[in-house]
């Protein structure tokens, strides 16, 4: 009795570790968005958004929705797992080159639209690249039950550089520029690149006679992708197209304010991703077979509500104490698009339970059906009611894609076996 009472306990301090590792980085993220706001000027801030928002697309954009064919069949089929890895990689940095390729082209040719330099140009293409490959590496170790070893790193990565700059502005009072913020982040990436490689470097380099290219595995996993792929950048599409449409419409510096709240109120996606999904998903995958799949779906069901209902109560929490402290009336003047992206936020992410469903029975083609609507419905209510209301219109858009969304996951899911 008292061995699994300990055995539990160090499963606890274990789990309760690794989530330290990773909530302490998202928290002080947030905590850099909140400075940032208040060290850059409105439109200096609504630049800053679009470069970061561009890189979070581009991870979508450079993975391909790979790693969602080549996870489940590294999951469900143990054969050949070192050559599925390899061809996986093999693809990300064909890539890669091909996008620096196209990169190259563009800087010879045009002067970056994006007011940005062709320093901060390049620095911010390395971390498009580096931002998706650490990725990549952290979702294969979680995988593989690298727990511990992916969120040290994943830590070492995002901690550090951060918490530097929170030092630099808040206590030392120091003025910082949004290049040197780029910067810090491209090094850390590129250094837990390289302490990934030597840690598995036994594995790396001890399985080349695996290390062979398989057309078949890559063109098939092609194929599949595309059909996520494509529903990822509808859905991409409904989170981030609006800072976009925004910025055509009403300028940076609203830009600026309608990212601010979004920047925060997207946390809950992170905290979502990086607590529930990254952790029981692959669980639920293995067991996608089994007959009790609804049993084991419903405890997962219940698990990422809780947390839903968590991180949303502490970012309603959290709002008001950041506005007092960042003193500036013009983000005040637009807290009610705060509130209205919150529960936008929250109704779309808890979507995602019915999207998993319908991903572990394998309903591709209607995963990809349900985001294109949406991303449709998206499109067209954000252009309009932008234009017409304002950050308001932009708010109240994002509200009425997620609604649609929802519902379309929750039905299509009951319709394919889900009590």
């Amino acid at each position: 009795m008292f061995k699994l009472f300990k055995l539990c306990t160090k499963r606890s301090l274990f789990k309760l570790f690794n989530l330290k590792l990773r909530v302490a980085p998202l928290s002080l993220k947030f905590l850099l968005f909140a400075i940032l706001s208040k060290v850059f000027t409105p439109e200096v801030y609504g630049t800053y958004t679009l470069v970061t928002t561009t890189i979070t697309i581009s991870i979508f954009v450079l993975g391909l929705d790979f790693y969602n064919y080549s996870i489940r069949e590294i999951l469900l089929s143990k054969e050949r797992k070192i050559n599925k890895l390899f061809n996986t990689f093999i693809l990300y940095f064909i890539t890669y080159f091909i996008v620096a390729f196209v990169l190259s082209l563009i800087l010879i040719g045009i002067e970056p639209s994006i007011g940005v330099s062709y320093n901060l140009f390049i620095i911010v293409a390395i971390i498009c690249f580096s931002e998706h490959l650490s990725q990549e590496i952290y979702r294969l170790q979680i995988a593989y039950k690298k727990i511990l070893t992916a969120n040290l790193v994943f830590f070492s990565r995002s901690f550090f550089w951060m918490f530097y700059l929170v030092t630099k502005v808040m206590f030392f009072k120091e003025d910082i520029a949004m290049e040197f913020v780029f910067l810090l982040w491209m090094i850390f990436n590129l250094l837990s690149i390289l302490s990934v490689i030597i840690i598995y470097s036994k594995s790396i380099f001890g399985s080349y006679k695996e290390y062979y290219i398989n057309k078949y595995y890559l063109l098939k996993g092609l194929r599949i992708s595309l059909l996520f792929f494509l529903g990822t950048l509808s859905l991409k599409s409904i989170e981030y197209l609006n800072r976009y449409v925004v910025d055509f419409f009403l300028g940076k510096e609203l830009t600026g304010i309608f990212s601010f709240f979004s920047n925060i109120a997207l946390i809950m996606s992170v905290y979502i991703n990086t607590i529930v999904v990254s952790f029981e998903l692959p669980s639920l995958i293995e067991k996608s077979e089994d007959e009790n799949i609804n049993n084991y779906f419903n405890r997962f069901k219940t698990s990422f509500f809780k947390q839903l209902l968590f991180i949303c109560l502490v970012l309603i929490v959290v709002i008001y104490p950041i506005l007092y402290w960042q003193n500036i009336d013009l983000y005040k003047d637009y807290i009610y698009v705060y509130f209205i992206l919150i529960v936008a936020s929250a109704i779309l992410n808890y979507s995602l339970v019915y999207h998993f469903y319908l991903y572990i029975k394998k309903k591709d083609k209607l995963i990809l059906s349900l985001t294109a609507k949406s991303g449709v419905v998206n499109l067209v209510f954000t252009l309009i009611l932008t234009y017409v209301f304002g950050l308001l219109g932009t708010s109240i858009a994002f509200l009425i894609t997620a609604i649609c969304l929802y519902y379309l996951r929750k039905t299509s899911s009951q319709k394919n076996g889900y009590d």
